[in-house]
């Protein structure tokens, strides 16, 4: 079967039907539970029988499916960045560094994870809100806080860009500017 929006839809409408069934039926059993929550216990479960539907298909195929390119919207403001191979060097240095010998043959040697190729870029974006942007360069202000967000599904599944209406909440909540990899 093909993985797409309608066969996920297809594939995990059972659930939802299933959650607010419980939700509706069960009320006084889960309270004082984390799953009392509708949304807490429907995401979970949504997220559970995803995973389970997506693990009958290739990587590939859960790679085109969930690298769907997702809009910004009017409101933020994102600015690619590539980051150049020094700096990518010299974090790799300070990591190495920063374990030592006991730390780096614990985690399995010094180069096993650095598995970038010399010349390709890294590329990142930075995420912040319009309106936070635009007082900061009227008043010729540096930004005060930066938060670096790195997104969950270990660069295979997923992207940034399905992150980034989460990144630009937390950078207008935390006034910053946000650093994602891509």
């Amino acid at each position: 079967m093909v993985l797409n929006t309608i066969s996920v839809g297809t594939a995990v409408t059972p659930t939802v039907i299933q959650t607010y069934l419980s939700h509706y039926l069960n009320r006084k059993p889960l309270r004082q539970k984390p799953i009392a929550h509708i949304s807490y216990h429907e995401g979970l479960l949504l997220i559970r029988r995803f995973l389970l539907y997506a693990s009958y298909h290739t990587v590939e195929d859960i790679q085109a499916f969930t690298s769907q390119w997702v809009p910004n919207p009017p409101w933020g403001r994102v600015e690619e960045v590539a980051i150049p191979q020094k700096a990518i060097r010299d974090a790799a240095d300070a990591i190495v560094a920063q374990l030592g010998h006991k730390g780096i043959d614990r985690i399995g040697g010094s180069r096993w994870w650095q598995w970038r190729r010399e010349g390709s870029d890294l590329k990142a974006e930075w995420v912040e809100m319009k309106a936070d942007y635009e007082k900061r360069k009227r008043l010729k202000e540096d930004c005060k806080r930066i938060m670096l967000y790195v997104h969950g599904g270990a660069y295979f599944f997923g992207s940034v860009d399905e992150h980034r209406y989460q990144i630009q909440r937390h950078a207008r909540k935390l006034g910053a500017r946000v650093l994602a990899r891509m």
